[in-house]
Order: C-alpha cells, then sequence, then structure tokens
C-alpha cells in the first residue's frame, strides 16, 4: 500500500475528518469515472460514488493494509454499479468513448474497400454501434471493459481489483471481445469471411 495511504487510513481511523477528506478527494474522480462509465448517468454514477465512500468508510476498520487500498475501494465501487446495473437490466447503457482495444480489433477487421465516401458518418454508425454492444454485454464483463480500456488497467490490477483469477479476466475480456465483434456481424458493419456484407441493402 502507498505511503500516503497508510498514513491517511490510520489517521481515519482515530476519527480525523480532514483525514476522511484527503482520501475521498484523492480518489473520487476514480470511483466517479468507474460509475460513470458503468451507468452511464452522470446523477446514478454521483450517487454511486457517494454510496462506495459511504460504505468503504464504514467498514474502514475491517480494511486489510496488506492489500493497496484503491483496489478495495474498487471492489466495492464495482460491485455497487454491477448490482445496481442487474437491478436496472433491460434499460440502455452505454459508454461515449472509444474503447482502444475493442476498437481498434474490429476496425482492422473492415476492408478498406468497403468505406463509404461518407466517413464520418459512417465512423459515427460505428461508434453508436459499439455503445450498443458494450452496453449489452452482461455486468460481469461490463466491469472488466471498462476497467481495462477506459481506466487502463493491466489484467493484473483488474483481478487484485475484483479479486478475481489473472485467467478469468483475460478469459472474459476474450470473450467480451467476441461478443462486441458479434454484436457488430449481427448490426451488418461487419462482413464475414467470405467478403459479403452482413448489413441489409436498403432502397
Amino acid at each position: 500500500m502507498k505511503s500516503e495511504d497508510r498514513v491517511l487510513i490510520k489517521r481515519c481511523l482515530k476519527g480525523e475528518e480532514r483525514a476522511f477528506e484527503e482520501l475521498l478527494n484523492k480518489y473520487k474522480a476514480a470511483v466517479f469515472s468507474i460509475c460513470y462509465r458503468m451507468v452511464r448517468n452522470r446523477t446514478d454514477a454521483e450517487d454511486l460514488s457517494q454510496e462506495a465512500f459511504i460504505r468503504t468508510f464504514s467498514v474502514l476498520d475491517r480494511y486489510d493494509p496488506s492489500y493497496p487500498f484503491s483496489s478495495w475501494l474498487f471492489r466495492i465501487t464495482s460491485n455497487l454499479c454491477i448490482d445496481f446495473l442487474r437491478k436496472r437490466r433491460g434499460n440502455m447503457v452505454s459508454l461515449d468513448q472509444p474503447i482502444a482495444g475493442a476498437e481498434g480489433d474490429i476496425q482492422r477487421q473492415i476492408p478498406a474497400d468497403t468505406v463509404k465516401p461518407d466517413r464520418e458518418m459512417e465512423t459515427k454508425e460505428m461508434m453508436a454501434t459499439l455503445e450498443d454492444a458494450i452496453s449489452g454485454l452482461p455486468e460481469h464483463y461490463r466491469i472488466i471493459v471498462v476497467l481495462r480500456h477506459q481506466e487502463q488497467m493491466s489484467y493484473e490490477e483488474i483481478a487484485d481489483n475484483l479479486g478475481i483469477p489473472l485467467g478469468t479476466v483475460k478469459a472474459r475480456i476474450h470473450r467480451a471481445r467476441n461478443m462486441i465483434k458479434e454484436f457488430f456481424f449481427r448490426s451488418g458493419l461487419l462482413e464475414d469471411t467470405t467478403g459479403r456484407s452482413h448489413r441489409n441493402e436498403k432502397s
């Protein structure tokens, strides 16, 4: 654990209000980012962020200092978001920023000669479809995509933050990317191996 976190937590456990404020200010941006990219609603993300810190501080005496505090906090945050989404299953949830890894994999599969003249419109359509694809991922896949491509965490960091084996992280990333690609095939924005487009031609 970072030495500054260790000091702050010790102060928090002594009841120093200033220490709670410093710890909150240090991590509130990261916590809000995870919440917002999971639920895609600012008000809900703010509520979830607040709840994440309330829960964290309420059980701070149970924290094991042999592990990074950020991992513990992000795990609580991730679980809150997953629970929230499961209760709100069926609602549209999207990410408005491209995912580097997934997007790159998808774009490289689009033959250059299929690009339409209006590249900007095509790109917007791709991004909208990508958002729909991510919103349709099961929650336990979506959180890994968010942590990997939005929060730029390594596989090892994701495993630590979510408390799951490294192999599970890698398997879920692989599966999530396949599901996103499959969504693009069904939407007609990718071609199959024979070169035939899946897009329904419009008259």
